[in-house]
């Protein structure tokens, strides 16, 4: 009896923490702070602090704001989609498109604490063509803001390859 009692608190500590992991996985947000402009799809933001929080997130594509220090105000609230790293690190980290000329510097992808997968930010088109050829390495980009527009990758050289045409069963002709 003694045994059973052990078991059954075993697995009510196993489910309490994994029920944990659940709702901490809604609740994911980091603090930037940069000493240059950053640049988020459709802004740039001065040097300073932000805090970066998914909104929503899904399978395919996500939401994420980007917002003041405080939490009082959401800067930009932009769209997202997987992106993978082989080993995790012990604290968030964003990773930048490397361009060679000065300005801003673009987010390209945002990885919370312990994960494998992150989020990879989608630019508008005319700004993702820019950031490719000055980076020499591929863009997400779209034509608009909404979730659900087809997402394309730009490469250095300006073709675009469709990544994910989330939309493509709504534009598809009568038989």
């Amino acid at each position: 009896m003694h045994f059973l009692s052990l078991m059954l608190g075993a697995a009510m500590l196993l489910s309490a923490s994994f029920q944990g992991s659940s709702q901490y996985e809604w609740n994911k947000k980091s603090t930037l702070t940069t000493d240059q402009q950053v640049e988020f799809p459709g802004m740039v933001l001065e040097s300073g602090t932000y805090v970066v929080r998914l909104c929503e997130s899904g399978e395919k594509r996500s939401v994420v704001q980007v917002m003041n220090k405080d939490e009082t105000q959401v800067l930009a609230s932009v769209v997202a989609v997987p992106d993978h790293r082989t080993r995790p690190e012990d604290n968030s980290e964003f990773t930048f498109h490397q361009a060679t000329g000065g300005g801003s510097h673009a987010v390209r992808s945002w990885f919370f604490s312990g994960d494998l997968v992150g989020l990879e930010f989608v630019y508008p088109k005319h700004r993702a063509e820019d950031i490719a050829k000055e980076s020499d390495d591929h863009v997400l980009a779209s034509n608009s803001t909404n979730k659900d527009d087809v997402i394309v990758a730009i490469t250095p050289n300006g073709k675009e390859i469709v990544i994910d045409g989330h939309d493509q069963h709504k534009r598809r002709k009568p038989q």
